[in-house]
This record gives C-alpha cells, structure tokens and sequence, in this order.
C-alpha cells in the first residue's frame, strides 16, 4: 500500500471514529478500567495462517466506545507474525442478542520470515486495521464473538476471520 493511500485511510478512520466518540460523549461519559480478559483463535489470508491470542477489556472512553488491546502471533506461510494492536471498538449495545461493533487498531506487526526466504529475514512495521465483528452475552459474564479484520498496512495479514471468548 502507498504511502498516500495509508495517509488517506488513516484520516478517514480517524474523522469517523471522532465522529463516534463526539455522539458518545454528548450521551455519558463512561471510564477506562480492567473489565476482563480473553482468549481468540482464527484463520488468516496472505499471510496464510493459523493465528491466536489475547485480549484485555479495558472499559469504554465514552458509552458504548470500549478500548480492547490484543496481541496475536500467526504461524504458517513460511512466516510467523506477532501483531499488538491497541483496538477501539463502537458497540451496538441497543441490539439485545447479538451487538455488532465496528472500530480500528492501530499498533505493531513483527514478521520473521523463514523456509524459502532468502536467509531468515525479519520485519517491524506500524500496523492499521478496520475491525467488525458480533458478540453475545453467555452465562456468569463471559462473552463469545465473532470477528473480522481488514489489515491495511504492508506486513498486516490482509483478511483475519476469528472467535473469541471473554472472561470478565
């Protein structure tokens, strides 16, 4: 991906989640704190991997805008890929059953190449991704998703399709 195209895409993010978080804030202000954690695993595309991870639930800036960092790392494809994104995710929460939320992340990919590579080779990149996903509430607080991302830097997997499961 270009660099003007990188620049565009972050601008665009960045105005629409404003655009969020100043609908939120006029509504209530809510407050970051340790609200859970979880575990995710998933299937990735170009790379072609398996991946998994964590994730931490760190509260909400503002209603219904929540701040969940992850650390995934992948395998496969004659690569591994650790990815730590710091996640902002909008939530639906007027939806009962299953809430939809959509947001973007922003953090670091580290790629080590391996196998047919020319020598093993490594590579550290600033990573952008666009995140949408679903979620339903289980018994004594737990919480199973449904997720996609949109990797939109160079060393980000392009596509991500994975499930998760949050403790609080």
């Amino acid at each position: 991906m270009s660099n003007k195209k990188f620049i565009y895409l972050t601008v665009i993010i960045m105005l629409i989640s404003a655009g969020f978080a100043t609908k939120a804030m006029a509504q209530e202000v809510s407050e970051i704190r340790f609200d859970g954690w979880g575990i995710r695993l998933g299937l990735s595309s170009d790379p072609d991997q398996v991946y998994g991870g964590i994730h931490f639930n760190l509260g909400e800036f503002a209603k219904d805008i929540r701040f969940r960092p992850t650390v995934e790392l992948g395998f496969g494809d004659d690569q591994t890929v650790l990815q730590m994104l710091t996640e902002v995710h909008y939530v639906f929460s007027e939806l009962r059953a299953w809430k939809p939320y959509l947001g973007g992340g922003l953090g670091l990919t580290y790629v080590n190449f391996y196998g047919d590579h020319s020598g093993d080779t490594s590579d550290t990149e600033a990573s952008l991704n666009v995140i949408g996903g679903v979620e339903t509430e289980l018994n004594q607080g737990k919480k199973f998703f449904f997720e996609f991302k949109l990797g939109l830097s160079h060393d980000d997997p392009d596509i991500k399709f994975g499930v998760g499961l949050s403790w609080k």
